[in-house]
């Protein structure tokens, strides 16, 4: 099982990026604008009437932002999508946001 993930308003992410399991990265402060920013749409899908065997299902794009930042070990992912602030935001956000760190770039 995953460990649970840390959850915290948008506005705190670039203090939050400064710390990497504890402990504060190597390299200096790490400017979150400056990171290469990369987009991922995933779908929403809703099966209108899911009692009847051909229901037909609908789905709506979600937009997810990343940045892809450098310390001086590594680069690590983490999702913006809040921080960003775009027009295209889903819902499904309630203005909160997720630290995920991913290891080794994408």
């Amino acid at each position: 099982m995953t460990p649970p993930c840390r959850v915290f308003p948008a506005s705190q992410l670039p203090a939050e990026i400064q710390v990497n399991d504890g402990k504060r990265r190597k390299g200096g402060r790490i400017d979150l604008s400056a990171c290469e920013l990369l987009s991922m749409v995933q779908y929403d899908c809703q099966v209108s009437e899911p009692h009847l065997n051909d229901s037909p299902v609908k789905c709506w794009p979600v937009q997810r932002w990343f940045r892809r930042c450098q310390d001086r070990k590594e680069t690590f992912l983490v999702e913006t999508t809040m921080w960003e602030g775009k027009a295209s935001l889903s819902d499904s956000g309630a203005g909160e946001s997720a630290l995920g760190d991913r290891r080794g770039g994408a």
